[in-house]
């Protein structure tokens, strides 16, 4: 073999090589939900409002949210009491999830009920709605 056909064969690897290693990334990426995508779609949003309703809404008052937070004493057994309004707050994702997962104000209950998934689907829709809000929230130790 020439020089030239060494070098011809070696491009032509390479370039394969190239295509497979794509390939693969692709796949990867296209299993994971959310991933290479920065904006959540409508019905992960529409999921979020809905799980922020169902365990938060009751105590934390967000009005994008139709959720008026004055707590309550209902059978639901998910708080009587109120807690801080996120209409002004700045929330970050992180904080919605140690808040329950290391459970600080009446969280225990919220984290024997809620999964992983919706756990995160919440804290994700409190972060996209509350991320323009002009009160940076800080982290409580209940």
């Amino acid at each position: 073999m020439s020089p030239r056909d060494v070098a011809i064969v070696s491009a032509v690897r390479r370039t394969v090589f190239a295509a497979i290693l794509t390939a693969v990334a692709v796949s990867v990426v296209a299993s994971f939900p959310g991933v290479g995508s920065s904006a959540p779609k409508a019905d992960d949003l529409a999921t979020g409002r809905q799980l922020y309703r169902k365990f938060c809404g009751q105590c934390h008052a967000l009005s994008v949210a139709n959720a008026a937070g004055f707590g309550s004493n209902n059978s639901n057994g998910l708080g009587s009491l109120g807690g801080p309004s996120f209409n002004e707050l700045r929330v970050p994702y992180s904080f919605s999830v140690t808040a329950v997962v290391e459970p600080t104000g009446g969280h225990e209950v919220v984290k024997k009920r809620i999964t992983t998934k919706q756990l995160r689907a919440v804290a994700t829709y409190i972060a996209k709605v509350t991320r323009n809000h002009p009160v940076p929230a800080f982290p409580t130790s209940g």
